[in-house]
C-alpha cells in the first residue's frame, strides 16, 4: 500500500492519519487493539495508558485498572488475568428482616 492509500483510507472516515483508531464494541473483543504497539512487559498504569491512548472504551480501562499491580509479560497474560480476574467491588448487604 503506498502513502496515497494509507491517506485517502485514513481521510475517507473522517479521521486524520493520527488520530486514535475506535476500539470494538466488546471490552475483550477491543483488548488486542487498545494494548496495539505495546511493549511488554508492563504494569498495569503502563497498561491502562496505552489503551487510553489507542481509544479504548471506558469499560475496558476500567477492567485494566482493577488489574492485580504485578508486571504483565505478555498480551496474552493481560487476556488470562482478565478472564480469570474478579474485580474488586463493595459488598452488597442483605437487607435486614425486622420484625
Amino acid at each position: 500500500m503506498n502513502d496515497d492509500m494509507t491517506r485517502a483510507r485514513s481521510t475517507a472516515d473522517g479521521r486524520g492519519a493520527d488520530a486514535p483508531v475506535p476500539v470494538q464494541s466488546s471490552p475483550f473483543g477491543s483488548l488486542r487493539k487498545a494494548l496495539e504497539g505495546a511493549v511488554f512487559p508492563l504494569s498495569v498504569e503502563q497498561l491502562v495508558h496505552v489503551a487510553r491512548e489507542n481509544g479504548a472504551p471506558a469499560t475496558l480501562l476500567t477492567l485494566l485498572s482493577s488489574l492485580p499491580r504485578k508486571p504483565f509479560a505478555s498480551l496474552e497474560v493481560v487476556e488470562f488475568s482478565l478472564l480469570n480476574h474478579t474485580p474488586r467491588v463493595a459488598p452488597v448487604e442483605e437487607p435486614s428482616s425486622s420484625s
